[in-house]
């Protein structure tokens, strides 16, 4: 009896310690994956700062070239303004919390911040999050799901970066 209940303990035991070894290992992966995303963003925001700075328009896009789930999980991106000309990615699994990556975007003469709100540039909405998966829409009878894009958006002599979905 006393050798079944050490056995049955000595098992528990190793289950338990097995499931925190494994647990904390997805997490470190998980932190993996979602700095790869928030650095991938954080690049692509400095590169469309730059090329809309040149190109001196009121509006510039750039696909982002991030995955629309992570292991099957949705997650966000929210660009949020850090004073002092810098920009904070923060990255967030729908069950996990997130991943911070500072950007310092300053191009030329203009101040460059992150939106504050939604707005509406022509029949673009561009907002400070992005919620990935991006959803499917009807383009032509074909069932499309959008692509995820930041925008650099020119008011005053300011600019503002979002993001937004584009599809087609």
């Amino acid at each position: 009896m006393m050798g079944t209940l050490a056995l049955l303990g000595v098992m528990f035991f190793l289950i338990l310690t097995f499931s925190i070894v494994y647990f904390v290992t997805q997490m470190n992966i998980q932190d993996l994956r979602l700095a790869e995303v928030a650095e991938s963003v954080a690049r692509e925001i400095v590169e469309i700062a730059s090329v809309h700075t040149l190109g001196g328009g009121r509006l510039t896009y750039m696909y982002l070239t991030i995955p629309q789930e992570i292991y099957g999980q949705g997650y966000q991106v929210e660009l949020l303004n850090a004073g002092s000309g810098r920009l904070i990615v923060r990255v967030k699994l729908q069950t996990y919390e997130e991943v911070r990556v500072v950007v310092v975007p300053n191009f030329g003469e203009s101040n460059v911040k992150a939106l504050e709100s939604e707005i509406t540039v022509g029949d673009i909405t561009v907002s400070p999050m992005l919620r990935l998966p991006a959803p499917l829409r009807d383009v032509g009878g074909v069932m499309v799901r959008g692509k995820p894009a930041v925008v650099a958006v020119t008011q005053g002599d300011t600019i503002y970066l979002g993001f937004t979905i584009i599809w087609g």
